[in-house]
Order: C-alpha cells, then structure tokens, then sequence
C-alpha cells in the first residue's frame, strides 16, 4: 500500500512481548511465560506457596501452575517443566539438586503435656493420646533414635490423619501429641503454639529425606525454568538455615 512500510519478521527470529517485537534470542533470555511446578501436597502449602508472591515480583512475566500432588507424574506426559520430591534416590535420567533436608518432630500444647503429663522417654508415649499418619498401621508404630540407640513404641489415640495441615490443627486442638514434618511445625512452635515433645530424641520417619528439585535435561532450558531453579535455590534453604533441628 502506497505510504507504508512493511517489516518481514519470521516467528523463528522475533518475539512480541510487552507490545513490542524483540529478536528471538534476546526473549530465549528473558524469564517469561507459564511454567508448571509439581509439588507433594503438603510441601506445597507450607514451603513453596508462602515463596510464590516474592517470585512474582522479581518475575512479573512468569506464571506459574503449581500443582499439588503426591502421586507420581511423568514430566512429558503431564506436562512438568520442574518437580520437588522428598527422597534419598532421584529417579535415574532426571537432574536436580537437594534444597533441604525433610525433618519430623512430635509435638504437643502446653495445655496439653500440663493436662495429661510429659512424656521423657519413648515408651511413656503408651500412656497418651497419639495423633499418627494413619495411612497404614505401621505410622502408628514410632520410631526413635538417640546415640545410636533405637527404640520403638505402639502409640494409640482417637485421632489419625493423612494430611499434615490436619494433624497441626488437632495438635493446637489439645487432642494429643502430633507427628509432623518440621517445615509444617515450624512456625507454631517459633510462636509458642506447640512445643516438641522429647526433643531429644531423633522420630524416624518413612516419609523422611531431602527435598529435591527436579528437571528432565539441561540443554536449551527456558529462562522461566532457570529463573525457579534459582529462586527455589536461593529461598527454600534459607527457610531451613534458620531454624533448630530435632536432635540426632
């Protein structure tokens, strides 16, 4: 048309972003679009949600589909860009790196220990009111180590559930003294809510390990993924490096 001007810009070298048509290797640089991050339900809540406004601001052109689950997904077939697991043995093929070390505590009132007693010794726990996984009967079978020293106890009580977020809100309930991970105790125990109930012993648990992050291959990474790898990297230690662990 007479007076304009047209500008060929082949899709493979060019990138609109913001209104504006950037060269395609400058947008490969530039953290943006949707990524997908899969995380076990409870890791979810308690660690990865509370981070997620922080990542917005510093990326304010990634969204991110974070989804709650514990089942295992196949990164091709359910479409993960990234994965958090808690375990000692990534699969094989995959690449990641450990964040932090995933810790149970057992924790109870004040109002409750003043109630029915503290327990000092693993085996005291026979005599209260215990609120386990129960998931299978073995969660309510508790493990403790202390010097190397292992001991097991059959705990009983009223109450069992399979979510962590459950079992703290029966626990500020006074219903008993709870299992729980430690990043799910965390904050009620900074704020008095719960204290831990034989702190110095070690509770095994089967669910235990580190929590790490997961990604299917390095070569032509997204920035957006890049940008979570380094974020997660950065924030989810520095939620661990600050607080007491359960005694070994």
């Amino acid at each position: 048309m007479p007076g304009k001007r047209y500008i060929s810009m082949p899709s493979r070298c060019w990138k609109r972003r913001d209104r504006q048509w950037i060269p395609q290797a400058v947008a490969q640089t530039v953290a943006q679009g949707k990524l997908t991050l899969s995380v076990p339900k409870a890791v979810g809540r308690f660690v990865i949600h509370p981070l997620m406004m922080a990542f917005f601001h510093r990326y304010p052109q990634v969204d991110v589909c974070l989804r709650l689950e514990d089942r295992p997904l196949d990164f091709i077939d359910d479409g993960i860009d990234l994965a958090l697991r808690i375990t000692d043995t990534p699969s094989p093929g995959l690449h990641g790196k450990p964040l932090m070390p995933i810790r149970h505590v057992i924790c109870a009132t004040e109002a409750y220990l003043q109630q029915h007693g503290t327990p000092y010794t693993p085996q005291d726990l026979r005599a209260h009111s215990c609120i386990s996984l129960g998931e299978t009967p073995a969660d309510a079978r508790w493990k403790f180590r202390r010097e190397g020293k292992t001991e097991t106890v059959q705990t009983y009580g009223r109450y069992a559930a399979n979510h962590t977020a459950v079992r703290l809100d029966a626990v500020r309930q006074h219903l008993g003294i709870g299992s729980l991970p430690l990043f799910t105790a965390r904050e009620a125990l900074a704020n008095g809510d719960i204290v831990q109930v034989l702190p110095e012993w070690e509770f095994i648990s089967s669910y235990s390990g580190d929590l790490w992050l997961l990604w299917a291959g390095d070569k032509h990474m997204p920035a957006r993924m890049r940008a979570m790898i380094d974020y997660l990297s950065e924030t989810v230690p520095a939620l661990n490096a600050g607080s007491t662990e359960p005694a070994k």
